[in-house]
């Protein structure tokens, strides 16, 4: 008691007096929580209870009431518990849903509110290879609300999935596959694979034999046919209709349906008759006076492919306006781009060759290249005297090949050529010079042409790298690649002197040629006493031979290139030119199987007479 009789009341006491008056006055004005005490109104709610899992019996915190039309009507809090405060006229269509969990309808009697179990939402599933119909056992199933292995029967249960659950399964040797489940489907759903894994075979629509070395490829892969014809991809998503593009050497390019390719797809093949066409005659100047004569053979079915140079033979300048960055950089094109006169209309060129069906193959040289020596000087072959470049008899002087970027710069032509829609890329001078006092040839500091005369190996190691490097760019493409090398690399089993190994650039290529001019063989290459005079009297003989050792080769090493020499539509010497001489090579070729000839003539005049009998081949 205070002084002055006054009772004074403690914090303490104070402060349960005020709580004993929230308590019992002012909380019961506020309402009622979700136990059932008084809500705001001071009413009790009309129905309350608590959400649990079946399973488990915790809480389901993501659990409402909804009505009929998805509306939420009350929502559990952290403990599962909810209120009604008046329930709706209709409490028929009154739900307990859950993410994950089946739908039930709300208990409206107290008792039964007051613990109200929820199922979760069941998945049973299948999952099978497509292909096969077999199950796909032991492996791992995703979805959003967890993950699953199937069982040794290939099927699976998940548990608590909703209508927006995603399963994904992504297996090896299969496509990926994603699938987002339906709620109205839960009890009978299969997932069938199809296995990324793809075989087939090629094989020759002709003679049924399986085809080796082909490519067979998407946008993005390639495979490689083997010795058998079959091939396979690892991960290639398909169906049966999904299309694959096949390019093998000595048949058509075509495409096949998976479903074709897989049960073995015939390959057409594609036997060249061709002539050589000088590039000056390609030009726009030129075009109607010289081009147009070679599409009327080829309508009147005496050709069914070209050989258009692309490069002048003499000066190594481009007949055409190249976008390749050196050409333009160092104006290695005619009258340096400047005059469309001089330069070819390809797209032109190509059109009118396609509407009769002519097979267009681009020829350029390589290692003979003026224009590149003298651009680039540092990548020229130099002279030991002067350290200027080197020349040959002709004057010429030639890029090294030692040099990386020479063979970069080829390629890269190669690759333009390819994209402008050309049919086949042809590479010519692939090797070292002949001609030229060569014993003043440094290619490097600690090397000069007597060292290298010296080292085969490396010889053809170096002429086989330029080649590869075109070799990389057109194998995935549609373009073939082929090479021409001296009719004496298919007779002898060295290099000649010059880099050019037979057996080595018969698998860097798609085609090989020989050039086995009868005429440039010194005499006594055939039996004097059967073939007296020079070897260029028996054309015949000459192309015989070489097709047998093609064929010799061909047996030996199995290569991808297939053999397509080159004849000759000339006379040589004290060799007196006749139509009949270019029959007899034709026929020969013909006889020995040769994929194919081309007729070289340096003016571009042939002995039509003897091809008009020739069969109109369509091109690949």
């Amino acid at each position: 008691m205070a002084p002055g009789g006054k009772i004074l009341i403690g914090g303490a006491a104070a402060l349960l007096i005020l709580f004993l008056a929230w308590v019992f006055i002012i909380n019961p004005l506020f309402g009622a929580n979700s136990n059932g005490s008084p809500n705001k109104s001071g009413t009790k709610p009309e129905l309350t209870g608590q959400i649990l899992d079946a399973v488990n019996g915790m809480p389901i915190t993501s659990a409402s009431i909804k009505r009929d039309d998805g509306s939420e009507l009350a929502k559990a809090d952290a403990e599962g518990k909810f209120s009604i405060d008046k329930l709706p006229a209709n409490k028929t269509n009154l739900v307990v849903a859950a993410p994950g969990y089946n739908l039930l309808p709300l208990p409206t009697s107290s008792e039964a509110a007051k613990s109200i179990h929820l199922s979760c939402t069941v998945l049973t599933g299948l999952l099978l290879d497509a292909d096969t119909q077999q199950p796909i056992a032991n492996r791992l199933i995703f979805s959003t609300s967890g993950a699953v292995i199937t069982d040794d029967l290939g099927k699976f249960t998940l548990s608590k999935v909703s209508e927006q659950t995603k399963i994904t399964v992504q297996l090896g040797g299969y496509e990926k596959i994603e699938q987002t489940v339906s709620l109205s489907n839960l009890k009978d759903l299969t997932i069938a694979l199809h296995s990324a894994s793809f075989a087939g075979s090629l094989l020759d629509a002709k003679s049924g034999k399986p085809i080796p070395n082909g490519v067979v490829k998407t946008t993005d892969q390639m495979a490689i046919s083997g010795e058998d014809g079959k091939f396979s991809f690892n991960d290639l998503p398909h169906d049966a209709n999904t299309v694959l593009k096949v390019r093998a050497s000595g048949y058509k390019l075509q495409s096949f349906k998976a479903s074709e390719l897989a049960k073995g797809a015939k390959l057409e093949p594609f036997i060249m008759r061709a002539v050589y066409v000088p590039g000056v005659f390609a030009i726009r100047a030129n075009y109607d006076a010289l081009f147009a004569p070679y599409l009327k053979m080829a309508e009147r079915g005496q050709i069914n492919a070209i050989v258009l140079g692309m490069k002048n033979d003499d000066d190594g300048l481009l007949w055409y306006d190249s976008q390749v960055p050196l050409a333009k950089d160092f104006g290695l094109v005619k009258d340096k781009g400047t005059s469309k006169e001089v330069l070819m209309d390809i797209p032109k060129i190509l059109a009118e060759a396609k509407k009769r069906n002519l097979y267009v193959v681009a020829r350029y040289v390589v290692m003979r290249d003026p224009a590149l020596a003298k651009a680039k000087p540092e990548w020229a072959i130099k002279s030991n005297k002067t350290d200027a470049p080197w020349q040959d008899d002709s004057k010429l002087t030639w890029p090294n090949p030692f040099v990386s970027e020479v063979g970069d710069y080829n390629a890269a032509l190669a690759q333009e050529l390819s994209t402008l829609g050309f049919d086949e890329v042809q590479y010519d001078y692939i090797r070292f010079p002949t001609d030229g006092a060569l014993k003043e040839v440094q290619y490097k500091p600690d090397l000069n042409w007597t060292q290298l005369s010296e080292n085969e190996t490396l010889r053809t190691q170096t002429i086989n790298s330029v080649v590869k490097k075109a070799w990389d760019v057109l194998r995935p493409s549609d373009t073939f690649l082929s090479l021409d090398v001296f009719g004496m690399s298919l007779w002898h089993s060295d290099d000649n002197n010059i880099g050019q190994q037979y057996d080595d650039l018969v698998m860097l290529s798609d085609y090989i040629c020989p050039m086995v001019y009868p005429t440039h063989f010194e005499q006594g290459t055939l039996d004097q006493k059967v073939y007296p005079g020079p070897s260029g009297l028996y054309p015949g003989v000459i192309i015989e031979k070489s097709g047998v050792y093609a064929n010799m080769l061909e047996s030996k090493l199995k290569p991808i290139a297939k053999y397509r020499p080159w004849l000759e539509d000339f006379g040589l010497g004290t060799v007196k030119h006749t139509p009949e001489r270019v029959r007899l090579q034709i026929q020969a070729a013909t006889n020995t199987g040769a994929w194919g000839w081309t007729l070289w003539n340096a003016a571009g005049n042939y002995s039509t007479s003897v091809l008009g009998g020739v069969v109109k081949v369509s091109n690949p």
